[in-house]
């Protein structure tokens, strides 16, 4: 939601002087009178101007892009934000592309995507502010989200094989909620190991463990 605050001798000026600010028409705002104008004596002494604030809901995309084009900016980045909404299961997922100077990339990723992580969360705050439909925002950044999967596929695969091998349970680095999430469903898809979480916030981690076949001793031909 996009909101300016305006003045002028009367509540139809300030509306007016607003509308033209946000660049929208009157029947797309909202609008909230904040103080009503007072004439003066004599048309000046203690006279007061009108002052009102006017709203406007911005499109997911629209809002998408300003909130992380502003907060991208007071970072010390400038960035183009690229969005495409993409379709999945029936439900809609809004992608936003962070296109900045590869210098800057660190800057937006941070260690271990804390960074990009902390403004996914907001950008889906900000987005779904006033939306009849939860809309799932995802923000990546030079190509980060899918160069990190790709590491975790091949240090849960690493760690499931040294578990099934040693048959003993195998603790991983700590790692950020979302990652952890990440390997837990990337090994679910495999029947010889189970994963679990162990350890407090920032230093949880997922511990991999090999299941122990049960059942009756196999049958074995002598010849």
């Amino acid at each position: 939601m996009k909101k300016v605050i305006a003045t002028g001798r009367t509540i139809d000026d300030a509306v007016t002087s607003a509308l033209v600010k946000l660049g929208v028409t009157r029947s797309q705002a909202s609008v909230r009178v904040i103080r009503e104008p007072v004439r003066g004596w004599f048309g000046i002494l203690g006279a007061r101007d009108a002052e009102v604030e006017v709203s406007v809901q911005l499109a997911p995309e629209d809002a998408l892009r300003e909130f992380l084009g502003g907060t991208l900016r007071r970072m010390g980045v400038e960035a183009r934000i690229r969005t495409r909404v993409i379709e999945e299961e029936g439900r809609k997922r809004l992608h936003a592309d962070v296109v900045c100077e590869e210098e800057d990339l660190p800057i937006v990723i941070g260690r271990h995507g804390t960074t990009l992580e902390s403004l996914q969360y907001l950008a889906n705050v900000v987005v779904n502010q006033g939306q009849d439909r939860f809309v799932k925002v995802v923000v990546d950044a030079g190509d980060y989200r899918r160069r990190r999967q790709e590491g975790l596929q091949r240090m849960a695969d690493r760690a499931a094989v040294r578990a099934v091998r040693t048959k003993r349970p195998v603790v991983m680095d700590p790692m950020p909620a979302a990652d952890r999430k990440f390997i837990h469903t990337y090994l679910q898809e495999r029947s010889d190991v189970t994963t679990s979480s162990e350890g407090a916030e920032p230093h949880r981690k997922v511990v991999v463990v090999p299941v122990v076949q049960s059942g009756p001793p196999k049958s074995v031909s002598i010849p």
